[in-house]
């Protein structure tokens, strides 16, 4: 049912001159003698002046039902919602020429280090330790030429056998290397995102880590000496935490891509990720072989990328030094001949002999399993931690108890994150902590209760019966409390370039890669108001489906176009009548990849998922969903009205039939966006064209498409395309024709890649 909204309620809506005019008509009702009504004359001047004032007497009485709009949220408990925090993952650099590790601290009694955009600042999320390396990622891209073709491809045959016979053994056959070239991931460029590497398309399904010591902390030595340098640098970092920023790939999803939201309270499933560190080693050390490679585990201290499954920082544990200043992790390079490296487990080969000079050791990341789903990067950084536009406060002495009911005090920041504030009061000479609630009302007079409003800072205390009295003289202060949050903080890429930190932080550089993203002001008292018909339907509690539809689109962070309710339907089987299942289908309000039939990403449906995970009932299973959509083209023969051109008639036919079996509203037939499972017929399509300007009459429509079954089975179709609740038409082609007959229909359809198994050789790129 539709439930209008509140109408704006004045209660008397005369303004200055009518007040003023309605006084002069009534002058000759009380005295006939007076008749100059002119502006100079001076009972008029007084009549003016009362109208004055009864105009802001009636502006006020106005404002009532707005007021008590206000008093009736707070009478509902409602809350404002309270600003979002920006957030960004910001990279660290030691000073030039400087080897030993910085500590950022986090926790405890620690202040959290501050970095600033000009005035935004942002506080680091998690600890960080800045170790003098770099980090690049490779992947090792295979070659599509075949072995007969490649330069050096019989040479390294013979030099294989070489190698494997001075061990006894035979070396693999020609017929199973598998060829590559060793690709970093792309550089990004003005904080854009740059193009994704897909770890599937790779030769091993593998990524490659290099760290790298920086060419400052290395210029001068040579050879003799640079080994010893570089051993010192790898017990500079050795037992050390690295911290290795990933930029994902959220990839937008396809028609298949149900996601299960987790049962309340679970943890979500994680893939598993092997993290490994290159030794140096070989087993057996007699028997130096390509084969032989021993990587060592890696201690995984935390990981925000749920196993690079979304973006965020990865903290590793890197080996301690034994006795005797003798580490763990090494390369193989100087233990192998140089034109072996690169070949079978060894890590991909670099081309550049001065990069191939600074490698400290390999991190090699594989995700088990042949089926498992394989990462998608943009980017990776070492040094990397998370932040956020949020500032931990000092203490405050907020001001003495009054004795009187519901004192109220302010902090001086604002607005405030929940849950950081301590508050206490000096009672009898000894420091007492008071206890926040979101409401008074179940407090007892003796609770040490108060209320917060975030976004003001306001404290508010008892009246004695809810909630205990601040008594007269009783000292009042906050030890700590954090604040932020706002669209300011959502700064562009590298913005985010000072750090405020004491000691030898504060010679740190650092920068954010990308954008910040996720700020969003606080809710204003209007929108709150706007938003409690709604809440009084759905009471944060999702049951019937317009409550799913309601909560979904007011997920924070993501902007969704359309929700669709499929209730009793599950989309792994396609199967209706599913008692306790409900599905819904998610449309974003703009794709920029794919305008006529947006598509989530992975990122959106998750948080969906977390919007509604602790508002359905614990007996619903519930799935979000991407539309699938059926593909459809068309070809209409017209006759134009005399006076306008073909061209710019042709464009408003095409624009016409597209905005009507568009997506989202304010298209579609009823301004909706296309309803999910309405047939498509050609008396649809001549229905829009005919609302086009210029057209005379329509001809004839021809209209094909594919039918998807629940199966995923496609048939062709004419005239009449049959939809499924789940489905959306997408106009793939448009045909018109000034003629009696339409134009056959021409499809243009879109175009439709590493064998683990292989053994890798790496290739030389070849420079004209």
């Amino acid at each position: 049912m539709n439930m209008a909204s509140l109408p704006d309620i004045r209660l008397d809506d005369r303004n200055w001159e009518e007040l003023r005019d309605e006084l002069v008509r009534r002058i000759p009702v009380h005295s006939e003698a007076w008749t100059d009504h002119n502006p100079s004359d001076p009972g008029i001047v007084l009549l003016e002046l009362f109208a004055y004032l009864g105009e802001n007497l009636l502006y006020r009485m106005n404002r009532a039902p707005e007021k008590a709009r206000r008093e009736f949220l707070n009478l509902l408990n409602i809350p404002l919602q309270t600003a979002a925090l920006a957030k960004a993952l910001v990279r660290f650099e030691l000073p030039k020429g400087q080897d030993a590790p910085v500590n950022l601290p986090f926790g405890g009694s620690a202040p959290r280090t501050l970095v600033s955009a000009g005035k935004i600042e942002f506080q680091v999320s998690d600890e960080l330790t800045v170790l003098p390396l770099e980090t690049r990622a490779y992947v090792k891209q295979p070659v599509a030429e075949p072995a007969s073709e490649i330069v050096g491809a019989e040479g390294m045959d013979f030099l294989l056998q070489d190698h494997y016979a001075a061990a006894g053994k035979s070396a693999p056959s020609m017929s199973s290397h598998g060829y590559y070239q060793s690709v970093p991931l792309p550089e990004v460029e003005s904080g854009i995102l740059p193009p994704v590497t897909a770890i599937a398309a790779t030769l091993d399904r593998t990524l490659w880590i290099a760290l790298l010591a920086p060419q400052p902390l290395i210029k001068g030595f040579e050879d003799g000496t640079l080994l010893s340098r570089m051993q010192q640098l790898r017990l500079a970092i050795a037992g050390k935490s690295l911290s290795i920023g990933v930029r994902v790939d959220d990839a937008l999803c396809g028609a298949e891509d149900h996601r299960a939201c987790p049962e309340p309270g679970s943890e979500a499933d994680r893939l598993p990720l092997d993290w490994h560190i290159g030794t140096g080693r070989f087993n057996p050390a007699d028997q130096p072989l390509v084969e032989n490679i021993v990587y060592q585990r890696l201690t995984v201290v935390s990981d925000q990328t749920e196993g690079l499954t979304r973006s965020g920082v990865v903290r590793l544990q890197l080996p301690p030094a034994q006795p005797g200043g003798v580490t763990q992790f090494n390369d193989w390079a100087g233990l192998l001949d140089p034109d072996l490296l690169g070949v079978g487990e060894l890590p991909p080969r670099l081309e550049q002999a001065d990069d191939q000079a600074r490698v400290l050791t390999w991190i090699r990341v594989r995700r088990p399993g042949e089926d498992a789903p394989q990462p998608r990067l943009h980017h990776l950084a070492g040094n990397t931690v998370a932040v956020e536009q949020a500032v931990t406060a000092a203490g405050e002495l907020l001001g003495y108890g009054s004795g009187q009911t519901a004192q109220q005090v302010q902090v001086s920041k604002s607005p405030l994150l929940a849950d950081t504030l301590l508050l206490q009061l000096r009672e009898a000479g000894q420091w007492e902590n008071w206890q926040q609630t979101e409401s008074l009302t179940l407090s007892l007079p003796d609770d040490r209760h108060y209320e917060l409003d975030l976004n003001s800072g306001v404290i508010r205390f008892g009246d004695g019966i809810h909630g205990r009295i601040p008594r007269p003289g009783e000292a009042m202060r906050c030890l700590s409390y954090r604040y932020g949050g706002g669209v300011a903080g959502n700064v562009p890429a590298e913005a985010i370039n000072k750090v405020r930190a004491e000691g030898s932080a504060s010679s740190l550089k650092c920068s954010n890669t990308f954008a910040a993203s996720g700020g969003a002001d606080g809710e204003t008292i209007p929108d709150a108001i706007d938003r409690i018909p709604r809440w009084m339907r759905h009471r944060e509690r999702a049951v019937a489906a317009e409550d799913f539809v309601e909560l979904a689109q007011n997920t924070p962070g993501v902007d969704i176009g359309r929700v669709h309710v499929l209730p009793r339907h599950k989309p792994h089987e396609r199967i209706d009548q599913v008692p306790g299942v409900v599905t819904l289908v998610i449309v974003p309000a703009y794709d920029p990849l794919h305008p006529d039939e947006p598509v989530p990403d992975q990122m959106m449906l998750r948080r969906v998922c977390e919007e509604l995970e602790f508002r359905r009932l614990v007996t619903t299973e519930l799935y979000v969903t991407p539309p699938q959509y059926v593909p459809l083209w068309v070809s209409v023969a017209f006759e134009i009205e005399a006076g306008y051109g073909f061209e710019t008639v042709r464009r408003w036919i095409e624009l016409a039939v597209r905005q009507y079996l568009a997506p989202l509203p304010p298209y579609g037939p009823a301004g909706e966006g296309w309803p999910f499972g309405r047939a498509v017929s050609a008396a649809d399509v001549e229905a829009a064209v005919l609302k086009v300007e210029g057209v005379r009459l329509v001809a004839e429509v021809l209209l094909e498409g594919d039918e998807i079954d629940a199966t995923g089975e496609v048939t062709t179709r004419n005239g009449k395309i049959r939809l499924h609740p789940w489905q959306l038409p997408v106009l793939r082609g448009v045909q018109v024709a000034a003629a009696e007959k339409a134009e056959p229909i021409e499809r243009e359809e879109p175009a439709a890649g590493g064998d683990p198994d292989q053994f890798p050789v790496p290739v030389e790129r070849e420079e004209c």
